[in-house]
């Protein structure tokens, strides 16, 4: 699945790591990929204390954005989307690692995939069809935070874990406040937009892409302090 997922984005996007050639000998199939200098995305976020600027985030943000795009228009869903899966080279970021990813619209439950503290609600319920580009975007609103943050919003998507129930309720601003961390007003509408637990609450991709916290700042040239 993995394989074909990655023949499917072929070397086409600079933000998705797809594969250059598929070998195969008698018993093994080989994809070769292009290297990435740079660690993961995670590794970008240790690096500084407390999370990033929302400078910095936004030029990182802005690139997912642009990957989860790509694989949106050839139909697929990642369901593992995090940190630890955005490899960076050089100045850009890539999404990595196809293994979970399923073709869309709608998918009957298989299990729980992906991290807990990424994971969606429905993912983790794991009762009813979901709708595989409004799981991703949950995942990329996690992203977001910790990397606004500097640590995950929850341990797990259930409402026993106090965190998420601050979310469900519509308060991450406020317990963020509490806590001493202060964001802009669109940040933290577009965090706690995207991490509506109602998958039809949750903006789509493109309404994303035009939020106004892309407006904030211009994103085009390399932040200085990343």
């Amino acid at each position: 699945k993995e394989i074909a997922a990655l023949q499917l984005i072929g070397n086409g996007h600079p933000n998705v790591l797809g594969s250059t050639e598929v070998l195969q000998d008698n018993e093994y199939l080989y994809s070769v990929m292009p290297f990435c200098r740079g660690g993961d995305l995670f590794g970008v976020v240790l690096s500084g204390a407390g999370g990033m600027t929302e400078p910095v985030a936004r030029y990182w943000f802005r690139q997912l954005l642009f990957g989860l795009h790509y694989l949106q228009s050839k139909g697929i869903c990642h369901r593992d989307l995090s940190l630890e899966n955005i490899l960076v080279d050089v100045n850009h970021c890539l999404i990595i690692d196809m293994g979970m990813c399923l073709r869309v619209p709608l998918i009957t439950p298989m299990g729980t995939c992906g991290k807990k503290n990424y994971m969606s609600p429905e993912i983790f319920a794991n009762r009813d069809n979901f709708d595989g580009f409004a799981v991703d975007l949950w995942s990329a609103g996690v992203i977001a935070y910790i990397m606004l943050t500097g640590f995950p919003p929850y341990d797990m998507p259930a409402l026993e874990d106090e965190r998420f129930a601050i979310i469900c309720n519509g308060d991450l601003m406020q317990q963020l406040q509490a806590w001493d961390i202060y964001l802009s007003e669109e940040a933290g509408h577009l965090l706690q937009w995207m991490l509506s637990p109602n998958p039809k609450d949750r903006p789509t991709l493109s309404q994303v892409m035009l939020h106004e916290w892309f407006r904030l700042t211009n994103c085009a040239s390399v932040p200085n302090d990343e």
